[in-house]
């Protein structure tokens, strides 16, 4: 048994003594202990591989297809459904300790709050509610792990109710997970803002330059499988009818970080609600968390599109008569569709036989630089505000010949909403018109249109569009921008967005081609 004469005899021994006391004293090995208790609910099933099953020789009125008979009174063993493990609910931050009222202490893990949410989210809710033939899965690993891969699993699933940080390995796999294609759905279990305030501190580290930012009623997550407009919301025990609250940070259009601050888990879990929680009751949240789900898995390819190396064009710009036109940079996510220019470039030299420049040029509404350009393409899918200098420049720029061609990016309200907004700053006296299809931009330009296709998500929306919906902005007479609140730059860029509100690829490039040769020759 050691003593203090031993560390008198040996002050090394007293040394180390005094140091590894301090170092369980200190703060890093200290249990963190939170004034909220946990969440609590019992874990979910192991996992079953699901029955086959059997049909009878009951007559559908179905016709078969060509192929091989088969008697009806025959037993017949359709193939099982594919099971596919969708999501990881990760495992993140530190062991939590809390006292209740009695004096009982709990300790807990910080990561896992309720710990069936993400069963009954996936196995239960999303497979009975989608019912697309599969049998999607979850399962459970530590973020700071090596190998997530989004073509094996797409989602991440984050949850809990407490301030956290992130490792650096935890950072790095994020991106690196992020960038490829993934997803990560972060929700606050029981609507706790010190949950959600950490969310976005964190996430700026993993992606200083982006931030999060409030999905509008338009945004596909809202209408993936239920159109929902309203939630069923519980603070602090009293129900009410609100808007759902979503906030994204984007890759292109795709919400690649979700964060969802009104808490989900006790409904998935089936759990009591917290009298002091914010939660989103009963089958909203059922019907949130599915079309979350429904939305990540509609959008892996369109990740996988932008998780690309696209060329680069690096030569400089040689003289002659070519063309070359930039894209608008400003306050707000303006470089969705990486590549356009090429891809625009390249569909007019092929089919008009115009020089073109390759170069990409990104350039300032406030900049000088804006002169040089005939043509500049604007895109984006949230709201924006133009600084004065932007606004007078964009004046000068439009009134002295030059022409703003602007898309709403994936078709979302908030870009074409703000467009027409911000361009009435610049002329006041001047509003967006709708383009007939007998204009000249379409009649006359160098493929006529008439009748245009657009995307299945375009026309789930409103089966009647047929032609171009174009709007002109005339300043003494002549055209100075033309705006679309339907995409064309998805189209354009041949992206493999499913959720994309537009015009169809070959029918983008079209009205593009027309509305550029219009522009130069005006």
């Amino acid at each position: 048994m050691l003593t203090p004469r031993h560390f008198r005899a040996n002050p090394v021994a007293a040394l180390l003594a005094a140091l590894l006391l301090m170092l369980i004293a200190s703060p890093a090995f200290a249990q963190r202990e939170v004034k909220f208790p946990p969440a609590t609910s019992p874990p979910p099933p192991p996992m079953k591989t699901p029955p086959r099953t059997q049909s009878n020789a009951e007559d559908t009125g179905i016709l078969p297809d060509a192929g091989p008979s088969m008697r009806k009174s025959q037993q017949r063993t359709p193939p099982p459904p594919t099971n596919l493990t969708v999501m990881y609910k990760v495992q993140y931050g530190e062991t939590l300790k809390y006292v209740w009222p009695d004096g009982t202490v709990q300790v807990f893990p910080q990561w896992e709050s309720y710990k069936n949410d993400g069963y009954q989210l996936v196995n239960n809710y999303v497979n009975h509610r989608l019912a697309d033939g599969n049998n999607y899965e979850y399962n459970i690993k530590a973020l700071s792990s090596p190998g997530f891969d989004p073509v094996d699993i797409p989602i991440l699933y984050m949850t809990g109710d407490y301030d956290f940080v992130f490792s650096k390995a935890e950072i790095d796999n994020l991106r690196r997970f992020i960038l490829d294609g993934g997803t990560i759905i972060f929700n606050a279990a029981r609507g706790r803002d010190e949950f959600s305030f950490a969310v976005s501190r964190e996430m700026k580290r993993v992606f200083p330059q982006k931030a999060f930012i409030k999905l509008s009623l338009d945004h596909p997550i809202f209408n993936s499988r239920y159109r929902i407009k309203q939630v069923l919301t519980m603070v602090n025990g009293v129900q009410f009818m609100q808007p759902p609250e979503v906030y994204s940070m984007d890759i292109g259009t795709r919400a690649a970080a979700i964060l969802i601050p009104g808490g989900m888990g006790a409904a998935w879990s089936d759990q009591p609600y917290h009298p002091a929680g914010k939660h989103i009751v009963g089958e909203s949240a059922v019907r949130l968390g599915v079309n979350v789900v429904a939305y990540v898995l509609g959008s892996t390819e369109y990740g996988r599109f932008l998780a690309q190396q696209f060329p680069i064009y690096n030569g400089a710009t040689r003289p002659g008569d070519v063309l070359h036109f930039a894209q608008a940079r400003y306050a707000g996510p303006w470089d969705e569709n990486p590549a356009i220019q090429n891809a625009v470039l390249q569909g007019i030299k092929d089919n008009t036989g115009i020089d073109v420049d390759y170069t990409p040029v990104a350039v300032t509404l406030d900049s000088p630089d804006i002169g040089n350009y005939p043509i500049v393409f604007m895109t984006g899918h949230y709201d924006f505000d133009l600084n004065q200098r932007e606004v007078d420049n964009l004046k000068g720029y439009l009134s002295r010949g030059g022409f703003l061609f602007a898309s709403a990016a994936a078709g979302l309200k908030p870009f074409d909403i703000a467009i027409r907004r911000e361009m009435k700053k610049v002329f006041p006296n001047a509003e967006f018109i709708r383009l007939p299809p007998t204009h000249a931009i379409f009649a006359q330009g160098w493929n006529p249109i008439d009748r245009v296709d657009y995307t299945p998500t375009a026309l789930r929306d409103d089966p009647s569009l047929a032609y171009p919906e174009f709007y002109g902005l005339f300043v003494d007479n002549r055209l100075v921008a033309v705006t679309t609140p339907l995409d064309i730059m998805s189209g354009l860029n041949r992206e493999s967005n499913a959720y994309a509100k537009g015009l169809t690829p070959d029918d983008a490039l079209r009205v593009a081609i027309n509305v550029i040769t219009y522009a130069l020759s005006h």
